[in-house]
């Protein structure tokens, strides 16, 4: 009995162990990104347009 709890607990590390892996790897994904923003072109909608106005 003893052996299972401790292949529980061995699985519960491994397992709290990738999710803290992942948390980190996203987070800096998170932090990659944000260094990009803002981004080097303007919104469209801030951009002249070419429209020619009906008469």
């Amino acid at each position: 009995m003893n052996t299972d709890k401790k292949k529980h607990d061995a699985e519960a590390d491994e397992k709290k162990q990738k999710e803290e892996s992942r948390k980190k790897a996203d987070q800096e994904l998170d932090d990659e990104i944000e260094q990009t923003f803002p981004a080097s072109d303007p919104p469209s909608y801030s951009q002249p347009h070419n429209d020619k106005k009906k008469k």
